[in-house]
């Protein structure tokens, strides 16, 4: 085989892989996920014919509850099932080292773009601060809108539980994180 047949391969390949990833992030935004995220999306759910929900009372059916309450009502477990969104590009074993985004592994209280070894873009660099769980959450919800000018190619995560879950996934993967907020 010339290389340019090779050429033609492996842009085939790639070209297809890349479609299945558009074809896989449009379909999230048109079929969202139905599974239920305990007391953290119980005020998006209606409540069950004859039943009575006491978010219905206290709250509007759209609004969100704090960071704190959503982690408090999170799941680690579910925010590895989440997470599998984003292992095409980021790793959390401490011993994956970096991929196409930088390795996660004890992210949470860490410094803004300091894995070792990552090329980080001007706009991360810029951008100081420090991977809290309020942090993660604002970035975990829009990236690009988080920090303007930054290379990472993901909508983000638009319900609150499934940013709560990856945080304290992420947590559970951070040895050094700082206790979880209180209030």
């Amino acid at each position: 085989m010339d290389s340019f047949t090779i050429n033609k391969v492996a842009g085939a390949i790639l070209g297809t892989f890349l479609l299945l990833f558009v074809i896989n992030m449009v379909s999230e935004q048109i079929f969202p996920e139905t599974e239920s995220h305990g007391a953290v999306n119980a005020q998006a759910e209606a409540p069950a014919e004859g039943t009575e929900s006491a978010a219905s009372t206290d709250a509007p059916a759209t609004a969100e509850l704090s960071l704190v309450a959503a982690l408090a009502a999170g799941n680690a477990d579910n925010g590895s099932k989440v997470f599998k969104k984003c292992v095409a590009c980021h790793a959390v074993d401490a011993a994956a080292g970096n991929k196409i985004g930088p390795n996660l592994h004890d992210i949470v209280g860490r410094k803004v773009a300091s894995a070792a070894g990552f090329g980080y873009s001007p706009a991360m660099t810029g951008h100081g601060g420090e991977w809290t769980d309020a942090n993660l959450d604002k970035y975990l919800t829009n990236p690009k809108a988080a920090i303007p000018g930054n290379k990472m190619a993901f909508a983000g995560l638009k319900k609150q539980a499934d940013r709560a879950d990856v945080i304290l996934y992420l947590r559970a993967n951070s040895p050094k994180a700082p206790p979880l907020p209180k209030k």
